[in-house]
């Protein structure tokens, strides 16, 4: 299927797949966030740190696809982002399910409070979110169980993809 397509659209593919793929994780990430009210913990935070970076570097990849190598390169390195998120997602099962300790800011707040009273105040309006907490499952899948899979699906996606599709 790939070979029908001309050579810069097959290069622009994969680029746009990890852009596509990326902002609509996010996507779903505050769509849960702030029409289904479930507030995320620091660590569902850090997890979409990966999908901001591959977004950027797939959009840079797609901007400059007059240079294949740079753009296999940058999607390349979306497999290094995607392999990290991919750890993080990982580590947040972990804390779900008690195999070890989570980090100590997680359900914490960080202020810039002047004062004791102004950090009482603060405290007391912050929900507080447990990383080790439950709120969501599909089939009893929780969203970072799904985000292992998903990240490292789209890891082996980008170490594959660049010497596949992203021939000139």
């Amino acid at each position: 299927m790939f070979k029908l397509l001309r050579p810069h659209y097959a290069l622009a593919l994969a680029p746009a797949i990890l852009l596509l793929t990326s902002v609509g994780s996010l996507g779903f990430a505050f769509y849960a966030q702030y029409v289904q009210k479930l507030l995320p913990c620091i660590l569902c935070l850090y997890q979409r740190v990966p999908f901001y970076v591959a977004a950027g570097l797939a959009l840079a990849a797609v901007l400059l696809l007059r240079f294949p190598g740079v753009a296999r390169a940058l999607v390349y390195l979306c497999g290094v982002t995607f392999a990290v998120g991919t750890g993080i997602a990982f580590y947040h099962v972990g804390v779900q399910e008690l195999w070890w300790p989570g980090p100590a800011m997680c359900g914490g707040v960080q202020s810039g409070a002047g004062s004791l009273a102004e950090l009482k105040a603060q405290l007391m309006a912050q929900p507080i979110v447990r990383c080790d907490k439950i709120d969501w499952t599909l089939f009893g899948i929780t969203m970072p169980t799904v985000n292992v899979f998903f990240s490292a699906a789209l890891t082996a996606f980008c170490f594959i993809a660049p010497s596949r599709w992203m021939k000139k």
